[in-house]
């Protein structure tokens, strides 16, 4: 049997190792397709994630904060008329300006059912109902069912005062003449 041939001159066998000197990983474009390969990835999620969203109703305004309670249409309901044109403050909540005929303007701070939303484009506020559809605009005088209860109640919701009644939307909205 034939011994395996040493092609190694003594001077390389006697070489002390140096733990410093490894031959690289990858080579210099391995390096940077793993620099560019995250942003690469995030581009990719992104670009899915704003083709998902594309066909959202709302447009492409700004979501307001909207108090919201478990009531669904159907759902029965109280019958208090709740009445005010509807408006945003500059904490960017909705509420209902009551009063008519130059009396002293109160505001109703309402409660709406289940899955309503606003938005807010520019200045000009959309209410939308639970399907996605627009109910009213900021300036309507709208209409709806429904009853007053504490504000306590709807504890943790947004855009409610800190003490007094609230108006709870039991109905469908409606946009008065």
């Amino acid at each position: 049997m034939a011994e395996p041939v040493d092609e190694q001159t003594p001077q390389e066998r006697d070489q002390p190792y140096d733990r410093w000197s490894r031959p690289e990983a990858l080579s210099k474009r391995g390096y940077a397709i793993i620099a560019v390969l995250p942003f690469l990835i995030a581009a990719i999620a992104f670009g899915v994630v704003s083709l998902v969203s594309a066909g959202d109703e709302t447009g492409s305004g700004t979501t307001v904060r909207l108090p919201v309670s478990g009531w669904t249409p159907g759902g029965g309901g109280d019958g208090a008329q709740i009445q005010g044109v509807l408006r945003l403050d500059d904490d960017h909540c909705v509420y209902l300006e009551a009063g008519q005929d130059g009396a002293d303007p109160g505001q109703i701070w309402p409660v709406w059912p289940a899955g309503f939303k606003a938005v807010r484009d520019g200045e000009r506020l959309t209410l939308l109902d639970g399907a996605g559809r627009t109910v009213a605009h900021d300036g309507d005088r709208v209409s709806m069912g429904g009853g007053y209860g504490p504000v306590g109640t709807f504890a943790g919701q947004p855009c409610l005062p800190e003490s007094g009644e609230v108006a709870i939307v039991q109905s469908e909205v409606t946009v008065a003449d």
